[in-house]
């Protein structure tokens, strides 16, 4: 039926509710439900299947052993003190929690893909405590501002991460008494051999001794008198922050997104619900390289990997090379993927030997994928086109924020949906609904509607779903202030919609179409970087007078770079060619001191008289992108572009 106004998609059908380790170990796809269609039921997934196969040493993680150790995990947790989790910060009713979000104490969980993943966070799940994820790659600055905030009471890091967590940690002003107790667990992800059998004797501070705390105090009660796994009712699972993923913002400094147990739940159903990939393939094989601490790899392979009984095969980064064998020599089915790497099997040479075909059989190393999706940055329909081509499978196009989780994807597996599709990002999920605004306003109080734009009319694209966030992190909340709502309110209408900021249109067959980002947010691969942030950044320096930071397209990449505009202090004109490269290196280093890799000024430096701005002083970044005039100035490059690398 065609639209006659620009929203798409429907409300939810009926879930279980329970928190989210209970959830993805109660077998939720073994029976046809309102979110898993007779074609989608999953034979019971058996205690000896392997789950999560580290994908260099074959080392792998069953069904049974996770959630055997993830419960054992929890109750580590649960032994150690200040660990309750009752003991619960409440905030106040938002429109998407009508409850008012819960958060329980904090354990913050800083890993690159690794096997020791699973029972780290499904254990703390189970243990009724708050997860936050936060990347390997940030810097002491970055992680600082993230400690501030979630003042977390268990920290499990990398080791690799281990001197940035302590810089992080120094950085913390008052209450010393509380750093000082806040134990720190490490993870050797690269030489660490779970499950393999662990004395315990190596370490102290080894994440394994949180699986032996409980056995070292047989007989003893935790001092939560907690157990793992209590099952939560429709108000608790929804109130209760399962995990706090951070959502860059452009104020310059991350945002922390609440996400619920049921949110996490209904993302991992609505997944599956329109997994158009299964059966035709059968028993699912992954390869797990999209991190598992970013919105898009917890939901759509982690999570959904477990209660679906796929196999995952982790790889703790990215190499072209290892995800190409991976494939040939695993089988993989459907692959999961960030935009840059579809421009590598578009067209690197490596490609070439993996993507040529038997000519007795016609097929490739490709011949197990039945179709991949790829999330987080936008992805030209040519490159799409090109893969098809050249490997023999369709890269569908999906749409979702850590706000949001997964919101919307194309349908469909051949070349006529690809053609009918270009351009666009593909129909709501389950239980998803998409909405363009009019742009007449948003629902300010209770009984206010928002209304609706016209079929094909651009405007900023709404979303509501039971996956939506709770709330954001209010700054300083355990600090003993009054929460602050505003930030949250202002991205929630009264009505239930969360706003993007992202603007688009939805055509009268109900796919949703984005145009344009209302947000100043530049997407580096899959990451957010704030532009206010890099500016403070540049700013900082007594050379600068004044600095704007935009997002510059790379075709050949698919993503944006970070490209600064800056005012030497003193003017332009007063200044050499070679003063002015100068102050580019000073600046380079600046910023690759202070910021996280993806952060870096790939895009340059071009140095000009004055940074455009309204009169309010906002900064006129569409005249700095379109190149206006004044804007042109005298440009450093920063970074050579290399060859092609089999490296992402």
């Amino acid at each position: 039926m065609a639209l006659t106004t620009a929203y798409s998609g429907a409300p939810a059908g009926k879930m279980p509710f329970d928190n989210a380790f209970g959830f993805t170990f109660s077998q939720p796809f073994q029976h046809e439900s309102d979110f898993t269609p007779a074609n989608h039921r999953v034979p019971k997934v058996k205690d000896e299947q392997p789950i999560f196969v580290d994908n260099p040493s074959g080392r792998a993680l069953t069904y049974s052993q996770i959630r055997a150790d993830s419960l054992t995990l929890a109750s580590g947790l649960l032994s150690l003190p200040n660990l309750d989790p009752t003991d619960l910060k409440k905030l106040p009713p938002t429109p998407s929690c009508p409850q008012g979000p819960e958060i329980a104490p904090v354990v913050l969980i800083q890993l690159p893909n690794c096997l020791p993943f699973a029972p780290i966070l499904l254990g703390t799940f189970a243990s009724g405590l708050t997860a936050t994820l936060v990347s390997p790659a940030l810097t002491a600055d970055e992680i600082a501002w993230i400690l501030q905030n979630a003042k977390p009471r268990v920290i499990i890091t990398a080791t690799a991460c281990l001197g940035a967590m302590k810089a992080a940690i120094g950085k913390q002003e008052g209450d010393k008494a509380f750093w000082d107790a806040v134990p720190v667990f490490t993870v050797d992800a690269a030489n660490d051999t779970y499950p393999l059998a662990f004395s315990g004797q190596s370490n102290p501070q080894d994440w394994r001794q949180l699986l032996l705390l409980q056995a070292k105090k047989a007989g003893s009660k935790p001092p939560s008198a907690a157990q793992p796994n209590q099952r939560l009712n429709e108000d608790q699972a929804k109130a209760r922050t399962a995990v706090i993923l951070w959502s860059s913002g452009t104020s310059g400094r991350s945002k922390g997104v609440l996400l619920s147990h049921h949110a996490l739940n209904f993302a991992t159903a609505s997944l599956w619900h329109d997994a158009d990939y299964y059966p035709p393939s059968g028993p699912q094989r992954w390869l797990g390289f999209a991190p598992f601490y970013h919105v898009f790899g917890l939901c759509n392979v982690f999570l959904l990997g477990i209660a679906a009984g796929a196999r995952v095969f982790v790889m703790q980064g990215f190499k072209l090379p290892d995800m190409l064998e991976g494939i040939r020599k695993h089988q993989i089915t459907y692959v999961h993927m960030a935009p840059p790497v579809a421009v590598m099997l578009a067209k690197a040479e490596v490609v070439e030997e993996y993507a040529k075909r038997d000519p007795q059989t016609g097929r490739n190393a490709f011949s197990s994928v039945v179709g991949s999706v790829t999330g987080g940055a936008p992805l030209g329909h040519e490159v799409v086109v090109q893969v098809y081509k050249r490997c023999g499978f369709r890269i569908r196009l999906g749409y979702g924020l850590s706000e949001t989780c997964s919101t919307a994807l194309q349908r469909g597996l051949g070349e006529r949906e690809m053609g009918e599709q270009a351009g666009d990002t593909g129909l709501p999920h389950w239980g998803v609904e998409v909405m363009i605004a009019s742009g007449e306003g948003y629902a300010a109080k209770e009984g206010e509607r928002t209304p609706a734009a016209g079929v094909d009319v651009e405007g900023e694209v709404l979303v509501k779903a039971p996956g939506l966030m709770s709330a954001y992190l209010p700054v300083g909340l355990f600090s003993g202030a009054e929460p602050d709502m505003s930030v949250t309110n202002e991205a929630l209408t009264a009505d239930g919609w969360f706003r993007t900021g992202d603007v688009g249109a939805l055509c009268k067959e109900g796919r949703l179409r984005i145009t344009d980002r209302l947000k100043e947010l530049i997407k580096v691969r899959a990451y957010q970087v704030a532009p206010a942030e890099l500016e403070a950044v540049l700013c900082s320096s007594e050379s600068v007078g004044d600095a704007g930071v935009v997002g510059i397209y790379d075709d050949d990449e698919a993503t944006e770079w970070p490209r600064a505009f800056v005012v030497p202090a003193g003017g332009k004109e007063n200044k050499s060619r070679a003063d002015l490269e100068k102050l580019a290196v000073e600046l380079k280093e600046l910023v690759e001191k202070r910021t996280a890799k993806y952060k870096w000024l790939v895009g340059g430096i071009v140095f000009i008289d004055q940074v455009p701005k309204s009169p309010s002083g906002k900064i006129l970044r569409r005249l700095l992108k379109s190149g206006a005039e004044g804007t042109k100035g005298v440009e450093i490059k920063l970074y050579e572009k290399k060859k092609r690398s089999a490296k992402l």
